[in-house]
């Protein structure tokens, strides 16, 4: 390795100090001087990744990455030039950005690797890093996995609602961020671990964030040229941010959310609210108003699969118009008295309604090869009013004794639900083969609630310094009552007066159980191990006062678990969980009265169902080097369920079909995931390959013979997205998938298909504001019947400029460009394969203009911050929220 140092007046630099080292392992360095002439070599240097380290007095450091393959005899750098340094008060380090590093379990991505495009948000930043997704909705995967959790410097940003900070948080505010599997509040905090996790995302910001930020704007625009379907699009957002304080307003308004656009309309409007209250405690509160109406059509084709390769065809023609007003309030309380006692209080409470009315026409036919047999044809209408409230608080109280490791840990929790719904069915049933029409004209009136208690009590014991015992006493309550009235209409009295009292219904159900588990820990610097088993006594008490039954059912039950962690290294690690889980039947499914309300799909309670046993468990391993910027990661999954809960279904005469609940084994899930992730050098971007296999094994009972139904898939994901340093932004996605299904009682439906979407996104920006983007969403099918393909491409344009000194921004937009959005919707279950087709809007035009709040301080200069600004990050002290122990500073 050859090269040689100037300044920047281009003379040669004398005697200064240069460091090479391997990215892998800073330890082993070289040192050399450079000579006169500037010149400087590093002989005996093997192919790897390097970081050349460069000192001289008056000059700024200089860090440098270098890569080294096999076909380089010598490596000549060329000239590097070093800037000077005009005073010692305001000395700037120019440093390589390595783009991901490890802090203990934390995969740290560092946002200053990354380019996006101006105006970027927090999801934008996280598409571009390796084997992270964001979708349109803000919602977001990690290694394939669900991210349900998202912090903002430790912090929930808006309540329980992670994609507000996703879709709202500028990338220019974000410092890094943080990729974990959390673990739960009591494991945290007791030093437990019991293998239970939460893929996690926190987003560090700079050190300078805080003020007023966020993006209002106002949209117009139309389906046609001809405005006679106007379009509106109200979005109105202010995040005022600070270290402890935050106050958030969101509102919104529009007629183009969903596949609906122009035919149905909504509004949203919220406030969240987070501060410190004294010096111990911090609240955080939130409020967010939803409202929702319009109207919705459909058709939709069904087969019902029988015996014989018999199939049961179904046409429906559906008309919907519905209305629904939510209201949320949430509460987050947390005291921490002192180092050794905190208590956590977070309430929850919502409530909403809803109104909607509908209409429908079915027909049925049964077919055997080419025999077919009209059923039936019914005319449906109806409408339902309902309310719903729902109540929930979760205390949490943690003590820490002196002796370290020993802990114990309370929480509990208290929830009560309320449903009431009044329901008004008009139906017309014509029966093809008896020859008979059949009209009911019929009023339900349900009311429902629901009281759950729960208490859990974890003691740890450390049994010296790697040995741990934990005890967990757990207690659950819980009491439901449902009540239905039917009355029929009587023509006499002009009303619905004449109750049914065969679907005339009032049930109670109680369900008591009490748990205790004792498990066992082990833990060094490279092995993680727990292991443990509880007994569960439960008692089910079921009373139906209408039909005067009464069911009773006692029992016992195992929990074990079992966890293990090995970390090979910093960057490597291997996980394996084991669970097994009951869940019992609903009060519903058991109670032993026959619905007939709808004559094409009778369902009946099952008293002797028994509860499921799931067994879960995984393997992971992961792997990634910070040097190269590679990725590996790998996950199997297992799920195998004992006495499944499924529907024994059989056919009736009429073409519709009898359903109760039964028991059944042989069910089964399998899946595996491989995410291999890798910077292209040569062209700024990265590049995702992504493997995904799975296979559901599904037993069910059709006309009294087990039926069973194997479905398998197998997807291979490529994402390439550009790094580009200016102007232009690309991302780019293509995932071809096969997928098979076959059925042991109905081979003649069994059915293979393939299908492969490419995505396609770029924008292009200049410095003088002008701003044009670019999307391709393109799906191919190939397999299915013509009717059934979902082939289709669309295409999305905008052009916009930027002005009032970039703060302003007019874009004018269309939305599927070739008009090819076609709302087919295609489904293969243990039973039935079903293709929908709903009503939505094609090509639309939106003129938009946006004006992005300037109050946000951002210090991007790394000079040190006067005041205290959050809580600090160090190598050994992560910004992740179960780290909070004390005050911490947040670094530039």
């Amino acid at each position: 390795m050859i090269g040689i140092l100037k300044d920047s007046n281009k003379t040669a630099i004398y005697g200064a100090t240069l460091k090479l080292m391997k990215a892998s392992d800073t330890a082993k360095v070289k040192y050399q001087i450079s000579d006169s002439l500037g010149h400087f070599s590093f002989t005996g240097i093997t192919p790897d990744t390097y970081i050349l380290d460069i000192q001289s007095q008056n000059f700024v450091r200089l860090q440098k990455y270098l890569s080294i393959d096999n076909e380089q005899d010598t490596l000549n750098i060329g000239t590097l030039l070093l800037a000077d340094h005009y005073n010692d008060m305001d000395v700037v380090s120019v440093t390589a950005v390595r783009p991901v590093t490890m802090n203990g379990d934390t995969t740290e991505f560092n946002a200053d690797a990354y380019k996006v495009k101006p105006d970027a948000t927090a999801g934008d930043l996280l598409n571009k890093m390796s084997g992270i997704e964001v979708d349109k909705d803000g919602n977001v995967q990690s290694d394939g996995q669900a991210v349900p959790k998202v912090y903002v410097n430790g912090k929930p940003f808006f309540g329980d609602n992670p994609a507000m900070a996703i879709k709202n948080l500028p990338a220019d505010a974000i410092k890094k961020i943080q990729v974990y599997d959390a673990q739960t509040d009591q494991s945290k905090f007791t030093g437990f671990d019991d293998g239970e996790r939460i893929r996690t995302i926190n987003i560090v910001t700079r050190r300078k964030f805080k003020g007023l930020f966020g993006k209002p704007s106002i949209a117009i625009g139309s389906r046609a040229a001809n405005l006679k379907t106007p379009l509106y699009r109200i979005d109105g957002k202010a995040f005022l941010y600070g270290p402890d304080k935050q106050i958030s307003f969101i509102a919104k308004a529009d007629n183009t959310r969903g596949s609906r656009v122009g035919k149905s309309h909504g509004s949203t409007y919220g406030l969240n609210y987070r501060n410190k209250v004294g010096q111990k405690s911090k609240v955080t509160a939130s409020y967010t108003l939803n409202k929702n109406a319009g109207n919705q059509s459909s058709k939709s084709w069904r087969q019902d699969l029988y015996t014989n390769d018999t199939v049961f065809n179904k046409n429906s023609v559906r008309g919907s118009w519905n209305s629904q007003v939510n209201h949320k309030f949430t509460l987050d309380w947390e005291t921490k008295f002192d180092s050794t006692n905190e208590l956590y209080i977070r309430p929850r409470y919502s409530f909403g309604s809803d109104h909607s009315t509908n209409s429908s026409t079915t027909t049925i036919d049964s077919a055997y090869l080419d025999n077919v047999v009209h059923k039936n044809k019914t005319e449906n209408s109806g409408r339902s009013d309902g309310s719903q409230h729902n109540f929930s608080v979760a205390t949490t109280y943690n003590h820490r004794f002196k002796k370290r490791g020993r802990s114990i840990s309370l929480d509990v929790n208290i929830g009560h639900n309320s449903n009431d719904r009044t329901r008004l069915s008009n139906t017309d049933l014509y029966d093809f083969v008896a020859d008979s029409l059949d009209a009911t004209r019929r009023q339900f009136i349900n009311t429902s609630a629901n009281s759950s208690y729960r208490a859990n009590l974890d003691y740890t014991e450390p049994l010296g310094l790697h040995h741990m015992l934990q005890l967990e006493l757990n207690g659950a309550y819980s009491q439901s009552e449902s009540n239905q009235q039917t009355y029929n209409y009587d023509e006499a009295t002009g009303g619905y007066t004449d109750i049914d009292s065969t679907l005339t219904n009032l049930y109670g159900n109680t369900y008591r159980s009490t748990r205790s588990t004792l498990s066992y820990r082990y833990h060094d610097e490279h092995v993680r191990f727990s292991v443990g088993s509880g007994t569960q006594w439960g008692k089910v008490s079921s009373l139906n006062h209408t039909k005067h039954t009464d069911i009773h059912q006692d029992y016992v039950n195992l929990y074990p678990s079992a966890s293990f962690t090995y970390r090979f290294s910093k960057w490597r690690r291997l996980r394996m969980r084991y669970s097994g889980r009951t869940s019992q039947p609903s009060v519903g499914q058991m109670q032993p009265i026959v619905d007939n309300s709808n004559p094409l799909y009778i369902r009946a309670g099952n008293p002797d169902l028994k509860q499921r046993f799931n067994h879960n468990a995984f393997i992971e391993y992961r792997n990634r080097d910070s040097a190269t910027g590679r990725s590996f990661y790998g996950k199997l999954d297992m799920e195998i369920a004992n006495n499944s809960v499924v529907n024994s279904v059989k056919r009736l005469d009429n073409g519709g079909q009898y359903s109760m609940p039964v028991n059944i084994n042989g069910n089964y899930q399998l899946s595996a995931y491989l995410g291999f992730g890798l910077p292209i050098r040569w062209i700024p971007s990265n590049l995702d390959l992504q493997t995904r296999i799975n296979q559901q094994h599904m037993v069910s009972l059709i006309d009294a013979v087990k039926n069973y139904t194997t479905k398998v898939s197998f997807s291979e994901t490529f994402r390439w997205r550009s790094n580009f340093e200016k102007s232009l932004d690309i991302n780019f996605t293509t995932r071809p998938s096969y997928n098979l299904t076959s059925y042991s009682v109905s081979r003649s439906t069994n059915g293979n298909y393939f299908d492969q979407v490419f995505s396609f996104d770029g924008t292009w920006y200049s410095e003088s504001g002008w701003e044009s983007s670019a999307g391709c969403h393109y799906t191919l099918y190939a397999g299915l019947p013509k009717e059934q393909q979902n082939n289709s491409t669309i295409v999305n344009l905008s052009v916009s400029k930027s002005f009032a000194n970039k703060s302003a921004k007019l874009t004018f937009s269309v939305t599927d460009l070739l008009n090819q959005s076609n709302g087919l919707d295609f489904v293969r279950s243990d039973n039935f394969i079903q293709q929908t087709q709903n009503d939505v809007f094609k090509r639309y035009f939106l003129l938009t203009f946006s004006y992005n709040l300037k109050n946000l301080h951002l210090n991007l200069s790394g000079k040190k911050d006067s005041g205290d600004h959050s809580e600090k990050s160090n190598d050994s002290q992560h910004e992740r929220p179960e780290h909070k122990r004390g005050g911490r500073h947040w670094e530039s």
